[in-house]
Protein backbone atom coordinates (compact mmCIF):
# COMPACT_ATOMS: atom_id res chain seq x y z
CA UNK A 1 0.00 0.00 0.00
CA UNK A 2 1.59 3.27 -1.07
CA UNK A 3 2.48 5.77 1.61
CA UNK A 4 0.49 8.93 2.02
CA UNK A 5 3.46 11.24 2.68
CA UNK A 6 4.79 13.76 0.20
CA UNK A 7 7.62 12.82 -2.13
CA UNK A 8 11.25 13.52 -1.13
CA UNK A 9 11.54 16.02 -3.99
CA UNK A 10 8.51 17.98 -2.84
CA UNK A 11 9.68 17.85 0.78
CA UNK A 12 13.07 19.28 -0.26
CA UNK A 13 11.32 22.01 -2.23
CA UNK A 14 9.14 22.96 0.76
CA UNK A 15 12.25 23.09 2.95
CA UNK A 16 14.01 25.32 0.39
CA UNK A 17 11.01 27.67 0.28
CA UNK A 18 11.00 27.84 4.07
CA UNK A 19 14.70 28.67 4.06
CA UNK A 20 14.06 31.35 1.45
CA UNK A 21 11.33 32.86 3.59
CA UNK A 22 13.60 32.92 6.65
CA UNK A 23 16.41 34.49 4.61
CA UNK A 24 13.96 37.10 3.30
CA UNK A 25 12.87 38.08 6.80
CA UNK A 26 16.51 38.37 7.89
CA UNK A 27 17.32 40.50 4.81
CA UNK A 28 14.35 42.73 5.59
CA UNK A 29 15.62 43.37 9.12
CA UNK A 30 19.08 44.14 7.76
CA UNK A 31 17.71 46.66 5.28
CA UNK A 32 15.55 48.22 7.99
CA UNK A 33 18.63 48.66 10.18
CA UNK A 34 20.26 50.65 7.37
CA UNK A 35 17.38 53.09 6.95
CA UNK A 36 18.86 55.73 9.22
CA UNK A 37 21.92 55.92 6.94
CA UNK A 38 20.00 56.54 3.70
CA UNK A 39 17.85 59.52 2.62
CA UNK A 40 14.05 59.32 2.65
CA UNK A 41 12.66 57.90 -0.57
CA UNK A 42 10.81 61.03 -1.72
CA UNK A 43 13.83 63.39 -1.80
CA UNK A 44 15.96 60.53 -3.13
CA UNK A 45 13.61 60.05 -6.09
CA UNK A 46 13.25 63.78 -6.68
CA UNK A 47 17.02 64.29 -6.74
CA UNK A 48 17.48 61.26 -8.96
CA UNK A 49 14.88 62.51 -11.47
CA UNK A 50 16.27 66.05 -11.55
CA UNK A 51 19.74 64.75 -12.46
CA UNK A 52 18.51 62.41 -15.20
CA UNK A 53 19.35 63.42 -18.81
CA UNK A 54 16.25 61.75 -20.28
CA UNK A 55 13.70 64.00 -21.99
CA UNK A 56 10.17 63.58 -23.36
CA UNK A 57 11.54 63.32 -26.90
CA UNK A 58 13.37 60.14 -25.91
CA UNK A 59 10.14 58.53 -24.74
CA UNK A 60 8.37 59.44 -27.97
CA UNK A 61 11.25 58.04 -30.02
CA UNK A 62 11.16 54.73 -28.12
CA UNK A 63 7.37 54.55 -28.54
CA UNK A 64 7.70 55.07 -32.30
CA UNK A 65 10.32 52.32 -32.60
CA UNK A 66 8.08 49.92 -30.67
CA UNK A 67 5.08 50.80 -32.84
CA UNK A 68 7.12 50.23 -36.01
CA UNK A 69 8.39 46.91 -34.67
CA UNK A 70 4.86 45.76 -33.87
CA UNK A 71 3.70 46.78 -37.36
CA UNK A 72 6.48 44.80 -39.02
CA UNK A 73 5.84 41.85 -36.71
CA UNK A 74 2.24 41.70 -37.96
CA UNK A 75 3.55 40.40 -41.31
CA UNK A 76 5.33 37.44 -39.68
CA UNK A 77 4.01 34.04 -38.62
CA UNK A 78 1.72 33.94 -35.56
CA UNK A 79 3.71 33.15 -32.42
CA UNK A 80 3.31 34.49 -28.90
CA UNK A 81 6.98 33.79 -28.22
CA UNK A 82 8.06 35.82 -31.28
CA UNK A 83 5.69 38.62 -30.26
CA UNK A 84 7.30 38.91 -26.84
CA UNK A 85 10.82 38.45 -28.18
CA UNK A 86 10.32 41.07 -30.88
CA UNK A 87 9.00 43.57 -28.37
CA UNK A 88 11.93 43.11 -26.00
CA UNK A 89 14.63 43.37 -28.67
CA UNK A 90 12.96 46.39 -30.30
CA UNK A 91 12.76 48.02 -26.88
CA UNK A 92 16.41 47.32 -26.13
CA UNK A 93 17.50 48.64 -29.54
CA UNK A 94 15.48 51.83 -29.08
CA UNK A 95 16.89 52.49 -25.60
CA UNK A 96 20.46 51.93 -26.81
CA UNK A 97 19.84 54.33 -29.70
CA UNK A 98 18.57 57.09 -27.41
CA UNK A 99 21.38 56.52 -24.90
CA UNK A 100 23.96 58.02 -27.24
CA UNK A 101 25.50 61.15 -25.78
CA UNK A 102 23.73 60.85 -22.42
CA UNK A 103 26.28 60.62 -19.63
CA UNK A 104 25.11 58.75 -16.51
CA UNK A 105 21.69 58.12 -18.10
CA UNK A 106 21.50 54.76 -16.31
CA UNK A 107 23.49 55.67 -13.23
CA UNK A 108 26.97 54.60 -12.21
CA UNK A 109 28.81 51.30 -12.55
CA UNK A 110 29.96 50.03 -9.13
CA UNK A 111 31.94 46.77 -8.79
CA UNK A 112 29.97 43.70 -9.77
CA UNK A 113 30.45 42.24 -6.29
CA UNK A 114 28.67 45.25 -4.82
CA UNK A 115 25.91 45.04 -7.41
CA UNK A 116 25.29 41.36 -6.73
CA UNK A 117 25.36 41.73 -2.94
CA UNK A 118 22.96 44.68 -2.97
CA UNK A 119 20.66 43.00 -5.49
CA UNK A 120 20.50 39.71 -3.59
CA UNK A 121 19.83 41.49 -0.29
CA UNK A 122 17.04 43.64 -1.72
CA UNK A 123 15.47 40.73 -3.62
CA UNK A 124 15.44 38.55 -0.51
CA UNK A 125 13.97 41.37 1.58
CA UNK A 126 11.00 41.85 -0.74
CA UNK A 127 10.44 38.12 -1.35
CA UNK A 128 8.16 37.41 1.68
CA UNK A 129 6.02 40.42 0.77
CA UNK A 130 5.68 39.20 -2.81
CA UNK A 131 4.64 35.73 -1.67
CA UNK A 132 2.06 37.13 0.73
CA UNK A 133 0.60 39.56 -1.83
CA UNK A 134 0.60 36.88 -4.54
CA UNK A 135 -1.17 34.38 -2.29
CA UNK A 136 -3.82 36.93 -1.26
CA UNK A 137 -4.38 37.96 -4.90
CA UNK A 138 -4.82 34.38 -6.13
CA UNK A 139 -7.20 33.70 -3.25
CA UNK A 140 -9.24 36.78 -4.16
CA UNK A 141 -9.35 35.74 -7.83
CA UNK A 142 -10.56 32.28 -6.82
CA UNK A 143 -13.31 33.76 -4.67
CA UNK A 144 -14.41 35.86 -7.66
CA UNK A 145 -14.60 32.79 -9.88
CA UNK A 146 -11.40 33.45 -11.82
CA UNK A 147 -9.20 30.39 -12.06
CA UNK A 148 -5.67 31.39 -11.03
CA UNK A 149 -3.11 30.81 -13.75
CA UNK A 150 0.47 31.50 -14.70
CA UNK A 151 2.03 34.57 -16.23
CA UNK A 152 2.35 34.31 -19.99
CA UNK A 153 6.12 33.91 -19.67
CA UNK A 154 5.76 30.97 -17.26
CA UNK A 155 3.21 29.34 -19.57
CA UNK A 156 5.60 29.70 -22.49
CA UNK A 157 8.37 28.15 -20.39
CA UNK A 158 6.16 25.14 -19.60
CA UNK A 159 5.47 24.69 -23.31
CA UNK A 160 9.15 24.45 -24.31
CA UNK A 161 9.91 20.93 -25.49
CA UNK A 162 13.64 20.64 -26.19
CA UNK A 163 16.75 21.59 -24.16
CA UNK A 164 17.68 24.09 -26.87
CA UNK A 165 14.31 25.83 -26.66
CA UNK A 166 14.52 25.85 -22.87
CA UNK A 167 18.02 27.38 -22.93
CA UNK A 168 16.96 30.13 -25.34
CA UNK A 169 13.92 30.91 -23.24
CA UNK A 170 15.94 31.07 -20.00
CA UNK A 171 18.49 33.37 -21.66
CA UNK A 172 15.71 35.64 -22.86
CA UNK A 173 13.94 35.67 -19.48
CA UNK A 174 17.01 36.08 -17.27
CA UNK A 175 19.18 38.34 -19.44
CA UNK A 176 17.31 40.13 -22.23
CA UNK A 177 13.99 40.88 -20.51
CA UNK A 178 15.45 42.32 -17.26
CA UNK A 179 17.86 44.57 -19.17
CA UNK A 180 15.25 45.83 -21.63
CA UNK A 181 12.41 46.29 -19.13
CA UNK A 182 14.55 47.97 -16.48
CA UNK A 183 16.05 50.31 -19.05
CA UNK A 184 12.50 51.35 -19.98
CA UNK A 185 10.69 51.46 -16.64
CA UNK A 186 13.49 52.50 -14.29
CA UNK A 187 15.95 54.10 -16.71
CA UNK A 188 13.59 56.16 -18.86
CA UNK A 189 10.04 56.29 -17.46
CA UNK A 190 10.75 56.67 -13.74
CA UNK A 191 12.76 59.92 -13.90
CA UNK A 192 10.41 61.45 -16.46
CA UNK A 193 7.27 60.66 -14.46
CA UNK A 194 8.80 61.71 -11.14
CA UNK A 195 9.93 64.98 -12.71
CA UNK A 196 6.47 65.76 -14.11
CA UNK A 197 4.15 64.23 -11.50
CA UNK A 198 6.18 64.00 -8.30
CA UNK A 199 7.81 61.08 -6.47
CA UNK A 200 4.66 59.30 -5.26
CA UNK A 201 2.71 59.58 -8.51
CA UNK A 202 5.76 58.68 -10.60
CA UNK A 203 6.51 55.64 -8.46
CA UNK A 204 2.88 54.52 -8.64
CA UNK A 205 2.47 55.01 -12.39
CA UNK A 206 5.64 53.08 -13.16
CA UNK A 207 4.51 50.27 -10.84
CA UNK A 208 1.10 50.04 -12.53
CA UNK A 209 2.60 50.05 -16.01
CA UNK A 210 5.20 47.42 -15.11
CA UNK A 211 2.58 45.14 -13.53
CA UNK A 212 0.08 45.60 -16.37
CA UNK A 213 2.70 44.57 -18.92
CA UNK A 214 2.93 41.13 -17.26
CA UNK A 215 -0.78 40.31 -16.94
CA UNK A 216 -3.58 39.95 -14.41
CA UNK A 217 -2.31 36.82 -12.64
CA UNK A 218 0.41 38.61 -10.69
CA UNK A 219 -0.68 42.24 -10.94
CA UNK A 220 -0.34 43.40 -7.28
CA UNK A 221 2.79 41.39 -6.55
CA UNK A 222 4.59 42.80 -9.58
CA UNK A 223 3.43 46.32 -8.70
CA UNK A 224 5.04 45.86 -5.27
CA UNK A 225 8.16 44.45 -6.90
CA UNK A 226 8.30 47.44 -9.24
CA UNK A 227 8.27 49.80 -6.25
CA UNK A 228 11.18 47.87 -4.73
CA UNK A 229 13.08 48.06 -8.03
CA UNK A 230 12.49 51.79 -8.37
CA UNK A 231 13.62 52.52 -4.82
CA UNK A 232 16.68 50.33 -5.32
CA UNK A 233 17.62 52.35 -8.40
CA UNK A 234 17.14 55.70 -6.69
CA UNK A 235 19.06 54.72 -3.55
CA UNK A 236 21.96 52.83 -5.13
CA UNK A 237 22.43 55.17 -8.09
CA UNK A 238 22.86 52.43 -10.68
CA UNK A 239 20.44 50.62 -13.00
CA UNK A 240 22.57 47.49 -12.57
CA UNK A 241 20.99 46.76 -9.17
CA UNK A 242 17.34 46.62 -10.36
CA UNK A 243 18.47 44.76 -13.48
CA UNK A 244 20.17 42.14 -11.33
CA UNK A 245 17.19 41.98 -8.94
CA UNK A 246 14.88 41.45 -11.91
CA UNK A 247 17.17 38.74 -13.31
CA UNK A 248 17.32 36.93 -9.95
CA UNK A 249 13.53 37.17 -9.63
CA UNK A 250 12.95 35.66 -13.08
CA UNK A 251 15.58 32.95 -12.59
CA UNK A 252 14.14 31.98 -9.20
CA UNK A 253 10.60 31.78 -10.61
CA UNK A 254 11.71 29.55 -13.49
CA UNK A 255 13.70 27.36 -11.12
CA UNK A 256 10.67 27.04 -8.84
CA UNK A 257 8.40 26.05 -11.73
CA UNK A 258 10.97 23.50 -12.94
CA UNK A 259 11.26 22.06 -9.42
CA UNK A 260 7.47 21.81 -9.10
CA UNK A 261 7.25 19.99 -12.42
CA UNK A 262 10.04 17.58 -11.47
CA UNK A 263 8.47 16.85 -8.07
CA UNK A 264 5.14 16.06 -9.73
CA UNK A 265 3.31 18.86 -7.94
CA UNK A 266 2.79 20.74 -11.22
CA UNK A 267 1.66 18.98 -14.40
CA UNK A 268 3.54 19.72 -17.60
Amino acid sequence: MPGSGISPGLAALVAALGAGLAAGVAAGFRLAARRRFVPAWRPALAQFAAASPWRNADLWAVALVLAAAQFLRSFGPPSVFLDVLGFQFALLAAILWRLRGKAQALGGAPPLRTVFAESALRWLAILPVLWLVGFAWNLALSRLGHEPGFQQAIQLFLETETPGERFRFVFFAVVVAPVAEEALFRGLLLPLLVRHAGPLAGLTLVALGFAALHGLESLPALAVFSVALSLAYARTGTILVPMAMHAIFNAANLALVAALVRSGALPT
